[in-house]
C-alpha cells in the first residue's frame, strides 16, 4: 500500500504538497551581518502598560500578585550560597507540557484592556532584555554542587563593553538594523488580515530568511475565543453581489 498523498506515475514518483500550505513566490531576507552594519537606528525605550499572573496552577490573574522584588546581597558580605536543589523534590511543580498555553494569557490581558491600549502603539516583541528596557541582568554563578556562590550585575546597555574586542563578538547596531529589516520585511509580506493564515518565517544557517504561507493546522496559534471577541471590531468583508442581484 502507497503511503497517502503519494502520486505514482510511469517514470516517477510525486508527493503531493500539504493541503495547509499555500503556493506562492516566497519572499526572502538576505542575512549576512556586513549588509546590516552602520549607524544604530532611532529606538524608543518602551514603557509599562500592564501586568498579569500566573499562580501554582498556572491560572491567570490580571494583576501583579505574583510579582517579587530583588533584593541583592551585600556587596562586601559572603556569597549568597544559593542552594539550587532545595524545595525541588517536594515544592517543585513541573509544567503540564501537553497544555499548549501559547499565547493564551497575553491575549487574555490584551482582550481585557483593550480601552486602555488606544492611546498606545505596541512595540514589537524582540530580544529579552534591551528592547523590553529591562535596565540589568543579574548573573548567578554555580559551583558543582549546584550552589550559587556568586552574583553578578551586568548592565543592558554596557554588555557590548564584554564583547568589543572579541573577534567573534557580536554588535548591537548589526543585530538592530537587522531587527528593523526584518520588521519591515513581515509588514510588507504579511497584508491579508485573516486569523486562519499563518505567515511561518525560517531560518538556516547561512542562509536568508524565508517565509512560507500556511492556513489552520498545524500552524495557527490564536485561539477561537480570542478571534471570536475580536472579529465584531473588525472591518466586514465587502459583499460580493450575486447573479441574482
Amino acid at each position: 500500500m502507497e503511503p497517502r498523498g503519494t502520486k505514482r506515475g510511469a517514470a516517477e514518483t510525486e508527493v503531493a504538497a500539504p493541503r495547509s500550505k499555500l503556493h506562492s513566490t516566497a519572499p526572502s531576507l538576505p542575512t549576512e551581518p556586513a549588509l546590516y552594519s552602520g549607524p544604530f537606528p532611532f529606538y524608543q525605550r518602551p514603557s509599562e502598560l500592564g501586568c498579569f499572573s500566573l499562580d501554582a496552577q498556572r491560572q491567570y490573574h490580571g494583576d501583579a500578585r505574583a510579582l517579587r522584588y530583588y533584593s541583592p546581597p551585600p556587596t562586601n558580605g559572603p556569597g549568597p550560597n544559593f542552594d539550587l536543589r532545595d524545595g525541588y523534590p517536594d515544592r517543585y511543580r513541573p509544567r503540564d507540557e501537553e497544555v499548549r498555553e501559547g499565547l493564551d494569557h497575553l491575549l487574555r490581558w490584551l482582550l481585557e484592556h483593550r480601552g486602555q491600549l488606544e492611546g498606545h502603539k505596541l512595540l514589537k516583541w524582540w530580544a529579552q532584555s534591551f528592547l523590553p528596557g529591562v535596565p540589568n541582568v543579574v548573573a548567578g554563578f554555580r559551583n558543582p554542587e549546584g550552589f550559587i556562590c556568586s552574583l553578578k550585575t551586568f548592565p543592558t546597555m554596557e554588555m557590548f563593553e564584554h564583547v568589543r574586542n572579541d573577534r567573534n563578538g557580536w554588535n548591537p547596531s548589526v543585530c538592530m538594523n537587522f531587527c528593523a529589516a526584518f520588521l519591515s520585511f513581515a509588514q510588507s509580506t504579511v497584508v491579508q488580515d485573516d486569523p486562519r493564515l499563518v505567515h511561518l518565517f525560517s531560518w538556516e544557517p547561512r542562509g536568508p530568511v524565508t517565509v512560507s504561507v500556511h492556513r489552520d493546522a498545524p500552524y495557527a496559534f490564536l485561539p477561537t475565543w480570542y478571534v471570536e471577541a475580536m472579529t465584531p471590531d473588525l472591518p466586514s468583508p465587502p459583499k460580493t453581489p450575486s447573479p441574482k442581484d
